[in-house]
């Protein structure tokens, strides 16, 4: 009885040892399933925002700081290059009149706008207002150009053009010319700046009765900034 006793102890301690080993090493074999090693690495990477890209965290942080640059920088000035002409403004003479685009008439020269409205004319075939060149304006001294004589060196003279842009120009000269000297050349031709010239009929009636014998011009140039 007592060897059957023994042999049954010793019986159970094997199985208990069995049983343990087997528990430690299955608990140790799986272990590593239970906490991967990149799971573990995962955690040291910051995470980042929410932009609902997929790009790698460092491609993202670069488009960020590109964002926040352009919000920060003010974006370069891009010329505006002037366009039509729509509207000029001569405050000293309370002149505020549309512009519109002129030709030539059947004798070859600068056309004029209608004597009965208030518009003034640009000559088309030459310098837009605001580039460099000799821009040409005329109107009718008995409608919009009545009270051109009583502008004054130094004047300002604003042109607005169709796309909004508002052009400052500044009286520089002011010359009268009889009927057969008006410069053509220096009228439409200079080129050395931005150049606004106004004109209009001046003097008497000529014999007739068909214009008068003098031209007022009113020459501008450009204030640049």
């Amino acid at each position: 009885m007592k060897f059957l006793d023994k042999k049954f102890a010793e019986r159970t301690i094997n199985l208990m040892l069995k049983s343990f080993f087997l528990i430690l090493f299955g608990t140790l074999s799986l272990s590593p399933l239970v906490i991967p090693l990149h799971e573990s690495q995962s955690a040291f990477i910051p995470a980042a925002p929410n932009t609902g890209s997929t790009d790698s965290p460092q491609a993202v942080t670069s488009v960020s700081t590109t964002t926040v640059a352009a919000m920060v920088m003010p974006a370069p000035v891009v010329p505006t290059v002037p366009t039509t002409p729509v509207r000029l403004d001569i405050p000293s003479i309370s002149l505020s009149d549309t512009i519109i685009k002129v030709g030539t008439n059947a004798k070859g020269e600068m056309d004029v706008p209608p004597g009965n409205t208030s518009e003034v004319g640009w000559y088309d075939g030459g310098t837009v207002p605001g580039t460099v060149g000799s821009a040409v304006i005329d109107a009718h001294v008995f409608a919009a150009f009545s009270k051109l004589q009583k502008i004054k060196m130094g004047s300002d003279i604003y042109v607005t053009t169709d796309s909004g842009q508002k052009l400052h120009f500044v009286v520089s000269e002011m010359k009268t010319y009889a009927l057969a000297d008006v410069p053509a050349d220096v009228l439409f031709n200079r080129a050395d700046t931005a150049r606004l010239n106004l004109i209009t009929c001046a003097g008497k009636l000529t014999a007739d009765r068909t214009t008068y014998d003098h031209r007022l011009v009113v020459y501008a140039t450009l204030v640049t900034s």
